[in-house]
């Protein structure tokens, strides 16, 4: 197959893009460029790929000229609605009625996309063997928790994972660092981390030595209520073979088992306990985070997830 890439972001060139066999073929052109109208035309004049692919809110702000520039060259487009499904309403859906098949890792949202008529699998994250494993560890991360997220006002039921697993963990006597966008130093929730704790954005390129570096690594989820919804943290930091502590969701339950691949809290008093409980037992976070790496590389990565779904791209 011949893929065109229409975002370059790490959830692609990282995750998602080796999932293809080596004898397919990938190429970028991020729309987010203000030339991308012009690369995409030189492109196509020599090479015809099979169809165009992108995530998220990446073609949102030129929906209106990307669409009929597909259609003119008859390119199916592929939409993966990472988002899914707190904006399904307000994105996921505008933008899958201009794709020939929308991807979801919500799978509740289904029959969302067949009421309307837009063609939708069940297509979720996953992690990415080459990329996500175990790396020598840097004291630059070293610590005994870490978060790596970003803060958001636009998922309220996000703020019950801050409330379940980083408040609780806030005042203890713990060594915690928490990387994400600067939203954690002023945003109009008044929910803000000290310089002490916010340790500013990390590159995604670092994102294997910081997992590999901290004792506990810690998950936030912006979905509690899915059945199969979570962050894509979850298969990311079990690919890096963390320890991962994170909030209870039936996503989590229907993918994972608890104190087996990893461990959920219920609420900030259980958060504490396993906290102390797994930082004195080092043998038992070892243990968990193999199994943990073990059952990701065998059912999540993106060759699962691309295998699972090349028949009905190869018929686009």
């Amino acid at each position: 197959m011949k893929i065109l890439l229409l975002n370059d972001s790490s959830l692609l060139y990282h995750g998602l893009a080796s999932g293809f066999s080596p004898m397919d073929t990938i190429r970028y052109v991020p729309v987010r460029l203000p030339d991308w109208e012009d690369r995409l035309t030189d492109l196509l004049r020599t090479w015809k790929p099979d169809f165009a692919l992108a995530e998220g809110v990446s073609i949102s702000t030129v929906a209106q000229k990307l669409f009929p520039f597909l259609r003119r060259h008859s390119l199916p487009l592929i939409y993966w609605a990472i988002d899914d499904p707190p904006d399904w309403r307000r994105m996921s859906r505008p933008l899958g009625r201009g794709a020939s098949l929308v991807l979801t890792p919500a799978q509740e949202c289904l029959p969302l996309y067949q009421r309307e008529k837009i063609r939708a699998l069940y297509f979720h994250f996953a992690c990415n063997p080459a990329f996500h494993h175990q790396t020598e560890p840097s004291t630059e991360y070293s610590c005994d928790l870490l978060l790596v997220a970003n803060y958001y006002t636009s998922y309220p039921q996000r703020k019950f994972g801050l409330e379940t697993i980083l408040t609780p963990l806030r005042s203890g006597p713990f060594d915690l660092k928490v990387f994400g966008n600067e939203q954690w130093l002023a945003n109009t929730d008044q929910y803000t981390l000290p310089p002490e704790i916010y340790q500013g954005y990390l590159p995604y390129d670092q994102l294997p030595c910081a997992y590999s570096s901290a004792k506990i690594v810690l998950g936030l989820h912006s979905v509690i209520g899915s059945p199969t919804m979570m962050s894509m943290r979850t298969f990311e930091a079990l690919g890096c073979k963390a320890f991962f502590l994170t909030h209870w969701s039936p996503a989590l339950e229907n993918t994972f088992k608890n104190h087996v691949h990893l461990v959920w809290s219920r609420h900030p008093e259980e958060t504490l306990e396993l906290v102390r409980f797994y930082l004195s037992r080092e043998d038992l976070r070892q243990k968990i985070a193999r199994q943990g790496q073990e059952e990701v590389y065998r059912n999540h990565t993106y060759q699962n997830r691309i295998q699972s779904v090349r028949t009905f791209l190869e018929k686009l």
